[in-house]
């Protein structure tokens, strides 16, 4: 079979986008914790930042990790501020992931009663990695804040 140079070069990039994909991390987005690849691997992303929800204020967080650590303590927080100008403050109880993350993604979500004013969700991972043995606590991380009206609160 004899093809013509278009079609060799047709193949030659189908093949490479299929690659591309094949090869492509799940997500180019979020925080990504790792240290060398036989510790531990984990991404964590903002899957929906703080949105008011029948009364409540809900985020969620998603974690994967293509390895995980040896135990794991992820722990996320609503963070509340009445004004801009006011520092943050954690509201409400933290929330932590039930069991060990997998190479599938699994959504966390976390709710508050809602109040007007500025919402973010913090997050942070710690453990214990897996052939060194040794305990980890990586940095704690922020997602966008989002602005909430009472009115908002009521509505929802």
């Amino acid at each position: 079979m004899v093809m013509n140079n278009n079609v060799k070069a047709g193949v030659l990039v189908a093949i490479a986008v299929a690659l591309v994909f094949l090869v492509a991390p799940k997500s180019v987005t979020g925080t990504r914790y790792h240290h060398d690849v036989t510790e531990y691997d984990c991404n964590i992303k903002v899957v929906d930042n703080p949105r008011p929800l029948n009364h409540d204020v809900l985020a969620t967080v998603g974690i994967y990790c293509n390895t995980a650590p040896k135990s794991t303590d992820f722990v996320m927080q609503l963070q509340y501020r009445a004004k801009d100008n006011l520092p943050w403050t954690n509201f409400g109880d933290a929330k932590q992931l039930n069991g060990q993350p997998t190479s599938t993604s699994v959504d966390i979500n976390i709710t508050e009663p809602c109040k007007g004013g500025e919402w973010r969700v913090g997050y942070q991972l710690s453990g214990i990695g897996n052939v060194t043995n040794r305990a980890f606590q990586e940095p704690q991380y922020f997602g966008s804040s989002k602005s909430i009206s009472d009115a908002q609160c009521a509505n929802s």
